[in-house]
């Protein structure tokens, strides 16, 4: 029986089960999707009865506690079962509520958004599935309302509304009671502090020699009667620069979506930042569940590093994956933290130079500003 602090409990229609033989819990920017694999092996008893896992079936809706605290909100996805004349062996999978976005797709009937802004967007999308749009610190100017917007064939909603926010500069990610979360700027104030030698059970590092990179974005606008096609091609770009050491990158990207140059500004520092955040990747494992505060870590949180044998201190890292397990060995969590900056701003953004060609043949074209023919959405800001 494992200590309270570190009780995986899982609540199906008021009852909790809990004294699993092993836990692995998974939190992650990428997939974004919470998970819990639980598995217990029990006794067959007198006529063959068994115990608690046997009450547990895919589709039940369930929330998970780790030590106490919630985790996440969602469903139970998976069922394995096995069984032999003296045991009842059973494997169940957690999965959290914004599976449904992942894996649902979107009705080609809804296939045109005119002027929408992106919670707008969200808000239509998800509602079918029940789950709801939150944002955390969203940057300036992510309300503004996209001009068109077509939804692909098959294509699911996480995949829509994750292929337009680096247009709007923000980060997705699920949160613990099951909503979609859209997320600006994170604390830089570090949550917890890992220190060599006093919580850190093992840590591994990986550092790049981070080159001078350029990443430009080029898009196009749709067509009209008062514009040409080469007017379209190419209209606005954006262009996001990055210093590093002794070598250079430049990385031409294609816009997926009609944009101006304030869009394309953001998604050339979205990708820039992606790139960047590889820079410094950390592992470190300690003891228990939950941090000195008495919450568990979180994606995004800032955490602090002083380890001399990694040659690492810094407070300038972000996690990007959480792990919680437990076994026969006790309870244990890995925490996967990168050199994520913050958000576009800190990325210089620069307008690319033209070519020859280009000059000769495109004429950029002034936006106007859009009419509302959709709803802006209800904004929840945190």
């Amino acid at each position: 029986m494992p200590k309270s602090e570190e009780t995986c409990e899982v609540t199906i229609n008021g009852k909790v089960f809990r004294d699993w033989e092993s836990v692995t819990a998974t939190a992650s920017s990428n997939p974004v999707v919470r998970m819990v694999t639980l598995s217990v092996t029990e006794k067959v008893g007198a006529n063959g009865a068994v115990g608690q896992a046997l009450q547990i079936k895919p589709g039940d809706a369930a929330t998970v506690k780790l030590a106490g605290v919630l985790f996440a909100a969602g469903h139970i996805h998976e069922r394995q079962v096995a069984y032999d004349a003296n045991n009842h062996s059973v494997r169940v999978t957690f999965a959290s509520q914004v599976l449904k976005a992942v894996k649902q797709t979107i009705p080609l009937k809804d296939g045109e958004f005119k002027n929408y802004s992106f919670q707008a967007i969200a808000n239509k999308v998800l509602a079918p599935i029940g789950v709801v749009l939150k944002t955390i610190r969203p940057p300036s100017g992510w309300d503004k309302p996209f001009k068109y917007i077509n939804i692909e064939p098959g294509e699911t909603i996480f995949s829509l509304l994750s292929r337009l926010s680096k247009y709007r500069g923000i980060w997705l990610h699920d949160d613990k009671n099951g909503n979609l979360v859209a997320r600006g700027n994170t604390d830089k104030n570090p949550t917890a502090e890992f220190v060599e030698g006093r919580n850190i059970l093992s840590a591994a590092c990986l550092a790049q020699n981070a080159p001078d990179t350029s990443v430009s974005v080029t898009g196009q606008q749709r067509g009209s009667d008062n514009s040409t096609p080469a007017q379209n091609r190419g209209a606005y770009s954006g262009k996001a620069d990055a210093k590093g050491s002794n070598y250079s990158i430049d990385r031409q990207m294609q816009a997926d979506i009609p944009a101006d140059g304030d869009d394309l500004k953001q998604a050339a520092g979205y990708n820039q930042l992606l790139s960047l955040s590889q820079q410094v990747i950390v592992r470190i494992v300690y003891q228990g569940w939950l941090l000195s505060s008495g919450n568990l870590p979180e994606i995004f949180d800032p955490i602090s590093i002083d380890s001399p044998m990694l040659m690492l201190k810094t407070s300038d890292l972000k996690i990007a994956e959480v792990t919680f397990t437990q076994d026969q060995s006790g309870s244990r969590t890995t925490l996967l933290a990168q050199k994520w900056i913050g958000s576009p701003v800190d990325v210089q953004s620069t307008s690319p130079e033209q070519t020859d060609a280009q000059k000769a043949t495109s004429t950029p074209i002034t936006p106007t500003p859009p009419t509302m023919d959709g709803p802006k959405g209800q904004e929840s800001i945190l």
